[in-house]
């Protein structure tokens, strides 16, 4: 169990430029493909192109070591939205409204064409990098329950109920489950105890799991109790969340270099959203309207080799992590996304066709770089 979850939010200290790859005024497809998110009319007024945000994850200093960037034009079959220069003249961004969800329509065509001579050779010269070494733990929050009226929790061993201090409360015994019910005071009703309004669920054992709902997860849950419902938040490392998104975005049957790429897209998605997260208290939600994330049950031995084997490779655009949207096919690209970003069902077509990952990457992010998270 990562310590850094006990009481306050721990990061690793990095400078980061994020960049969106499609302009703000678009609407984005976030995550999995089944959702359409379209920012309200009234904040389309006075939109300009996004800019470069520099920020601060707290503790040490995070670089990436840039490999070899990926060819900038070899797209043959729809046109890549170009990228902000990093000198762009900085224009204050206006604020979103909240988001309101639409469901997309039904695509005709879920393929791509595969790419020309000229591009498959350019694709070919692409080297693989290899994985981040010793990158230590980087704690991501996912909320995986909003606005609950009660909640049922377990642990996988003898756990814990612990209070922002660290102070346990009340033990739990494995694999038994517990309801949690607000009380009137602020706090909770777990079980035979009466906790304050902020408290965790811990596992014993750092390979442990917890339970919500009666799915498990790594890490430790974090329940606040707020005015409209429970909140129950995941604290979990970056890569262990990235185990359980693969799997749960694309089929664990696919070709391994397709979920590799599916890891590094993700990855990358992530780690923007830790600097622009969408609540003080979590980074992003569990639901397609971000990454479809299903904590252990949508992990398998292929989506986890396919992390292990990218672990802090991530998508970079001069210096700066790409936000690496991506959608099922490459209609819903094209539609949402200006034609910049990865259709899974073309990654797969050309992982069958044994291009190796940055070639897909490549074919689907040009003029990006491959680029790997060190610590020093």
């Amino acid at each position: 169990m990562l310590k850094a979850f006990n009481t306050s939010r721990e990061f690793l200290k990095v400078r980061l430029k994020v960049w969106h790859v499609a302009p703000l005024f678009l609407p984005l497809l976030l995550g999995s493909t089944n959702i359409r998110v379209s920012p309200a009319a009234s904040s389309l007024e006075g939109a300009v192109p996004p800019i470069p945000t520099s920020v601060f994850i707290d503790r040490e200093l995070a670089k990436f070591r840039n490999t070899q960037p990926l060819p900038s034009q070899v797209l043959s079959t729809f046109s890549a939205r170009p990228l902000p220069h990093k000198n762009q003249k900085a224009a204050m961004v206006p604020k979103m409204q909240p988001k309101v969800l639409v469901k997309s329509q039904s695509s005709s065509s879920t393929a791509t064409t595969a790419p020309t001579v000229q591009a498959q050779a350019s694709l070919a010269s692409l080297a693989t990098p290899k994985p981040a070494q010793n990158l230590p733990p980087i704690p991501l929050r996912v909320a995986i329950a909003l606005q609950a009226k009660t909640l049922t929790i377990a642990t996988s061993d003898n756990g814990a109920i612990v209070n922002q201090n660290g102070q346990i409360l009340g033990q739990l015994t494995a694999q038994t489950g517990v309801a949690v019910t607000p009380l009137s005071n602020g706090g909770f009703q777990i079980g035979d105890w009466q906790t304050p309004s902020v408290v965790w669920i811990k596992p014993r054992t750092a390979d442990g799991l917890v339970a919500v709902e009666g799915r498990w997860y790594r890490g430790s849950v974090q329940l606040v109790a707020q005015s409209d419902g429970i909140l129950a938040v995941n604290h979990v490392d970056l890569e262990s969340y990235l185990y359980s998104v693969v799997g749960a975005e694309m089929p664990a049957s696919w070709p391994a270099e397709a979920l590799k790429a599916q890891a590094i897209t993700a990855r990358s998605y992530a780690l923007v959203h830790m600097t622009r997260h969408a609540s003080d208290l979590y980074d992003l939600g569990a639901t397609p309207r971000w990454q479809a994330y299903n904590g252990a049950e949508s992990e398998t031995n292929t989506t986890q080799a396919a992390v292990n084997a990218t672990k802090g490779i991530l998508l970079s655009y001069q210096g700066g992590v790409v936000e690496s949207l991506y959608a099922s096919s490459i209609d819903i690209v094209k539609d949402v996304h200006g034609g910049f970003g990865m259709s899974q069902e073309g990654a797969n077509q050309l992982a069958q066709k044994s291009f190796s990952y940055p070639q897909i990457l490549g074919y689907f992010y040009p003029g990006t770089s491959l680029a790997v998270l060190n610590i020093r």
